[in-house]
């Protein structure tokens, strides 16, 4: 919560934005009616629960949208603060998250009373004198049903579980995320558009492909657990473990996974498979690498070209210049000049993409193999390049 807070101040501050010239605002984005969408859910639930004395399910329900509104939200729109001038976009953005931030103040007071009422402080009591004095003094938060829309949060939703399913793949194969991949498949068969460009942006993955069959690039390993089906049908498992390889693998693997049962019979004798006397598990084939909840499953190609490590070399050197930026304590405005050396491999990449690394960075000028003290050894995808960077002065 206080980071999201602290990014929203930044940029605020930034673009001397006041929320108050604003509040007949109406944001057409995707994304600002989801999110409006959860906090008007939100509010409805934690108002239920608590009614209900349910004290550590409201807490979760804060915890969760918190996340979503952090990890998603603002990780979904930062380039929208970050756009010159003012359109309605970036107003849409700032409105957005400054109503969110002081409703979500609101209902978690009772939580988290210093963060929530220093948060008010600095968002409302500074902006408008008439508002009550403390975010304990504020009724609650009213909620309003038009603004819900079911069906957007789950196709939303489903967007964000694929993400987080297609980072477990990328983390399983130890593969960053800033590097390019050619192809994400996915098991289910139905993603509007928009939200498959969300997963292949947030994925960096250049296509998708839906509806896809897992079992032609994941290996499916099912067994009994032997001291569970073992204690009880010893001399049955030689027929236990023929009739499980019989069953589709991936059918099997995520009913049981979901909690289910399947059934064999063996003899006469029925048999009731779960995951508690199954042991299951899935593993991506050479090149490929997997992830998996109920029915949703995602693959993603690991396999690297000499395009896609350009690229993933450009974003790891995005990277490390904007920390070098960071570290020294420049402005988020500030200009600056970049200075590489020591690398002709990285640095002709760097000269091919010259002019995207100066936008992104804000660099003026970038100079190759010069003579100076202040480099620093940075490692770029297993290279070492000597990096430093300095402000332009006004």
């Amino acid at each position: 919560m206080w980071n999201v807070y602290s990014f929203y101040v930044l940029y605020a501050e930034i673009d001397q934005f006041n929320p108050l010239e604003y509040a007949d605002f109406k944001s057409n984005n995707v994304m600002d009616k989801w999110i409006i969408s959860k906090l008007n859910t939100l509010i409805k639930e934690v108002d239920e629960k608590l009614n209900k004395y349910d004290i550590t399910g409201a807490a979760l329900a804060i915890e969760e949208f918190t996340d979503s509104l952090s990890n998603w939200y603002v990780r979904r729109n930062r380039e929208r603060f970050w756009s010159q001038g003012s359109n309605d976009e970036k107003i849409g953005a700032y409105v957005t998250l400054y109503r969110v931030l002081v409703s979500l103040c609101k209902i978690s007071a009772p939580f988290v009373p210093f963060i929530t009422d220093e948060i008010y402080q600095n968002l409302v009591v500074n902006l408008d004198k008439k508002a009550p004095e403390s975010v304990h003094l504020c009724l609650w938060p009213e909620v309003n049903e038009k603004e819900i829309d079911k069906k957007l949060e789950q196709e939303m939703d489903l967007a964000y579980k694929i993400v987080k399913l297609g980072r477990s793949s990328r983390n399983s194969v130890n593969i960053k995320n800033r590097q390019p991949l050619s192809k994400m498949l996915i098991s289910i068969n139905t993603l509007p558009e928009y939200y498959a460009d969300i997963v292949k942006e947030e994925l960096n993955v250049k296509d998708i492909e839906l509806g896809a069959e897992m079992s032609k690039y994941v290996n499916f390993e099912i067994k009994p657990n032997l001291p569970v089906l073992g204690k009880e049908y010893g001399k049955l498992i030689p027929k236990i473990r023929e009739e499980i390889s019989k069953k589709n693998q991936m059918d099997l693997a995520n009913k049981v996974k979901q909690g289910k049962q399947e059934y064999i019979d063996i003899d006469g004798t029925q048999i009731e498979l779960n995951q508690d006397n199954l042991l299951i598990t899935m593993q991506g084939k050479e090149g490929f690498a997997f992830s998996g909840e109920g029915e949703i499953g995602v693959v993603l190609e690991t396999t690297i070209t000499p395009e896609l490590e350009e690229e993933g070399i450009l974003r790891e050197v995005l990277s490390k210049v904007q920390n070098m930026r960071k570290e020294k304590g420049f402005e988020v405005l500030d200009r600056i000049n970049l200075y590489v050396s020591e690398n002709d491999k990285v640095e002709k990449i760097i000269k091919k993409f010259e002019e995207t690394i100066k936008h992104d960075t804000l660099a003026n000028n970038i100079f190759y193999d010069e003579q100076k003290e202040g480099y620093t050894d940075t490692n770029i995808n297993g290279e070492i390049l000597k990096i430093d960077v300095e402000v332009i002065k006004k």
